[in-house]
């Protein structure tokens, strides 16, 4: 998530001018509650002092709180106007855009902001989060970087910067990462389940069996971590155990089809194919493109032995855009039909 900064008194301090005092009142007002008080002391400020960029910028603050988004947004744009250095006026407008999924325009204002201040750690922070969503993962890695070194306090920089590892491959910086924010927030659930995750693309399974326990035994109603913790617990070879952790993803999260394809597997382990061929059933209905559901789909057919249904299953898996060797393998477990 992008962070904002408000800096109502820092900024309303930071330097004197005919518009302090009432800065000052606006700020007294908003700390109150009275918002739109608050905006309306702005709005004289900045009719005090046409050139003064902290008027428009707390304004924006205020509309902000108050949950007017659009006002908000032209506050902020008018401050910049005014001060087109003006770092927190950039990422507080950027955390907008990433909000109205505008990431384009929400990197822009992030870099511009970490251009004007370099030291500006929640906009190094929200730049990788903007890059991540881009798709630009080394970028975001650079930005998650310098976020830490920035703020090496901060459990979520540090697992948002694991995450970005992970998705570039670096496995062991990921765990130290991760790691590393276990260590500052040990009661962060999401923390230890991402551990758990990077713990298992590193088959260490046994320890990432034990982060995604303590993950669901932080927050009991984590459905990702209940989900992760049955995948792992499958590759373990405790079945039974990854059937009761993959129900009780599906429980927490029905509509999630990925949930209902990973019980599919489990129950196909388990050998019971009925079971498995309805959960993947539940799982194309849902994710009618996701690849997965289908070939889960086909192998549950296959078992129950059904192997019409199991030709017309693959079918549809080598349709949709996988690779020719998960294609090739596909075709493999259908040869195994046995009615």
């Amino acid at each position: 998530m992008p962070t904002t900064i408000l800096m109502l008194a820092l900024l309303a301090a930071a330097e004197g001018g005919g518009a302090a005092p009432l800065l000052e009142k606006g700020e007294k007002l908003f700390k109150q509650g009275d918002f739109a008080g608050a905006i309306a002391a702005f709005d004289e400020a900045a009719k005090v002092d046409p050139k003064d960029a902290r008027p428009p910028y707390l304004k924006g603050v205020a509309l902000e709180k108050k949950g007017d988004n659009p006002g908000a947004t032209t506050a902020y744009k008018a401050a910049i106007a005014r001060k087109a250095d003006f770092a927190e006026a950039h990422n507080n407008l950027g955390a907008l855009m990433l909000a109205k999924n505008d990431l384009p325009g929400a990197a822009g204002e992030f870099e511009a902001a970490v251009k004007a201040k370099p030291a500006y750690a929640e906009a190094q922070y929200n730049l990788g989060v903007a890059r991540d969503g881009l798709g630009k993962k080394q970028d975001a890695v650079v930005a998650y970087k310098e976020a830490v070194r920035l703020k090496p306090d901060d459990a979520v920089y540090r697992m948002n910067l694991g995450a970005a590892l992970r998705r570039t491959g670096d496995v062991n910086g990921a765990l130290v990462a991760l790691k590393d924010a276990t260590l500052l927030a040990p009661r962060d659930a999401t923390a230890w389940a991402n551990l758990g995750m990077v713990l298992s693309d590193n088959k260490n399974l046994d320890e990432a069996s034990a982060a995604l326990e303590k993950a669901t035994k932080l927050k009991p109603d984590f459905a990702l971590a209940w989900n992760r913790l049955g995948r792992v617990t499958l590759k373990r070879g405790d079945v039974a155990a990854a059937v009761a952790a993959q129900e009780k993803a599906r429980k927490l999260e029905p509509k999630n089809g990925a949930f209902a394809a990973d019980l599919c597997r489990a129950f196909i382990e388990q050998k019971q194919a009925p079971r498995a061929v309805t959960e993947c059933k539940a799982a194309v209905d849902l994710e009618p493109k996701n690849p997965l559901a289908h070939y889960e789909l086909m192998k549950a057919l296959v078992a129950k032995g059904d192997c019409g249904a199991a030709k017309s299953a693959n079918a549809t898996f080598k349709a949709l855009p996988v690779k020719p060797e998960a294609k090739q393998q596909a075709d493999a477990i259908l040869a195994t039909c046995k009615k």
